[in-house]
């Protein structure tokens, strides 16, 4: 066993059959969150009441809304599948309830402001 994974065992304790299952959903409502801000991104941008904040993704929008979105998707598809490598240990199921949580903050924010348009 390498150091990092002696490290990451002793820090973060092992996942029973149920965590597991809770990790797995939470990835997929992760992913789901995602593609939602993304959609709801675009649409503010194109009624152009918004910008976009985040100057990675401002440069792939106006690149192109494919690009941009192979890119949003491509980066939190990448993070899931290195969140359920490790899916063995509490600390992935943790990180993955902080990523939801913050991209239902987003989705919750967009949606009503552009309810309020």
């Amino acid at each position: 066993m390498s150091a990092w994974h002696t490290y990451v065992e002793m820090r973060s304790p092992r996942l029973g059959p149920l965590g597991r299952r809770m990790l797995f959903w939470t990835l997929i409502e992760l992913w789901l969150l995602n593609l939602i801000d993304l959609v709801l991104t675009r649409y503010s941008l194109w009624l152009g009441f918004a910008s976009e904040s985040n100057g990675v993704m401002r440069h792939f929008f106006n690149e192109g809304t494919w690009l941009a979105a192979v890119f949003k998707i491509g980066i939190v598809t990448a993070g899931a599948l290195l969140l359920g490598r490790i899916r063995a240990y509490r600390s992935a199921l943790f990180a993955a309830i902080i990523l939801a949580g913050f991209f239902a903050a987003v989705v919750v924010y967009q949606a009503l402001w552009i309810l309020s348009l």
